[in-house]
């Protein structure tokens, strides 16, 4: 320490003989040791404060002390909400897109703002079918129908989800497949066994019959024999199999459905469970749930209705062809081959597929379901 104070008193001495008085002397001194106590944290021993008070004359004290250079503020750190909050907005105000991004064309923003969207729909879908559940809603109070009748979703009523295939065919196994629909909008893939309209349709329908006025997902009630009657097929063995096969293929059934219309449903099956319970009197009684989102199908009055004892007398084909004309209250013509992806036929040749369709128009000019129906200019053409 003796000899800080030396080389401090030394400095003054000679910032005196330069005409400085003690006063300023000292205090330039001690700006010195404090510009190397700060230059250099941490290094304060007496020799290095020494060096710098002989140094100090070099110092400009009175200049202004240099600012260091601005620096940008740190970025914050965006967290998954921030960006899906930018992806909304992107959504909402199309000038915030990258620059240069082709019209129509997808960007990653978008895409997530689709996730979005999607998601809030799911989830406002589930929200309302839980209030519906809770209000003890049924069926029928979504989508009223005469006992008379029977419904088909028109998203049902322009796909192929059932097929006019062949009887000698064996039924296809798909895989997560996408089923043909009418409108390119709506995709419909499915897993399961292959689901005709010569059958399972029919029986699907009677089951929704069963089920309009109970609660939504609940379990519903009815005897094989009541089944085989209100389908209007024959009381024998056979077709008490025949029926058994039909409900069970509906049960393994799995539709991934997206839709604008109500954004997307997952893992939908038309029977939810089902097993043969046996009653007070020791019959065998069918149980039933339906998923609680099959309602979804039949919202905003989405489906059509059909007249029951004419509608299950018509064969495959021309019950297919009904199915569309009875979701559009003026039908304009419809295209052969889009009939035939209608209906899921593999039917190779047109010349058959024109004289196969003309039957089934016959068949609903019959049945006085439509007034007027004739394959014109390879279209069918309908007059409801």
């Amino acid at each position: 320490m003796a000899s800080l104070k030396t080389a401090a008193q030394k400095h003054i001495d000679e910032l005196m003989k330069n005409g400085m008085s003690r006063e300023d002397a000292a205090m330039q001194a001690a700006k010195t040791v404090l510009a190397s106590t700060t230059a250099y944290p941490g290094v304060q021993s007496e020799d290095f404060i020494a060096a710098a008070l002989a140094e100090s004359s070099k110092i400009d004290f009175e200049a202004p002390t240099p600012q260091p250079a601005p620096t940008a503020p740190p970025k914050k750190k965006r967290t998954v909400a921030d960006r899906l909050d930018e992806a909304v907005a992107a959504r909402k105000q199309p000038e915030l897109f990258p620059k240069g991004a082709e019209k129509g064309a997808l960007t990653s923003i978008d895409t997530i703002a689709a996730k979005v969207a999607e998601r809030k729909e799911i989830e406002k879908m589930d929200r309302i079918i839980g209030e519906m559940v809770q209000m003890k809603l049924s069926l029928s109070d979504v989508a009223p129908w005469d006992d008379d009748l029977r419904v088909i979703p028109n998203d049902w009523a322009r796909s192929a989800v059932f097929t006019v295939r062949n009887k000698g065919v064996k039924r296809r196994a798909y895989d997560n497949e996408l089923v043909y629909h009418y409108n390119k909008e709506v995709e419909i893939h499915y897993t399961g066994i292959e689901l005709r309209a010569d059958d399972d349709e029919l029986v699907w329908q009677q089951i929704l019959e069963y089920a309009k006025h109970s609660v939504i997902g609940v379990h519903v009630y009815f005897t094989l024999y009541q089944l085989l009657t209100d389908v209007g097929w024959p009381i024998n063995g056979f077709y008490y199999k025949r029926a058994l096969a039909c409900i069970n293929r509906l049960k393994a059934t799995s539709f991934q459905i997206s839709s604008p219309r109500h954004s997307r449903i997952k893992g939908l099956s038309l029977v939810k469970e089902f097993e043969i319970v046996p009653d007070a009197n020791k019959r065998s009684i069918c149980q039933i749930e339906l998923s609680t989102h099959l309602v979804v199908l039949f919202a905003n009055d989405h489906y059509s209705k059909v007249i029951w004892d004419r509608y299950r007398a018509l064969s495959p084909t021309a019950r297919r062809l009904f199915d569309w004309i009875v979701t559009h209250k003026a039908p304009y013509p419809l295209k052969l081959e889009t009939f035939r992806l209608i209906c899921g036929s593999e039917s190779t040749r047109a010349k058959k597929w024109a004289e196969q369709t003309r039957e089934a128009c016959k068949e609903l000019e019959a049945a006085n379901l439509v007034q007027k129906a004739y394959v014109e200019k390879e279209a069918v053409h309908c007059v409801r």
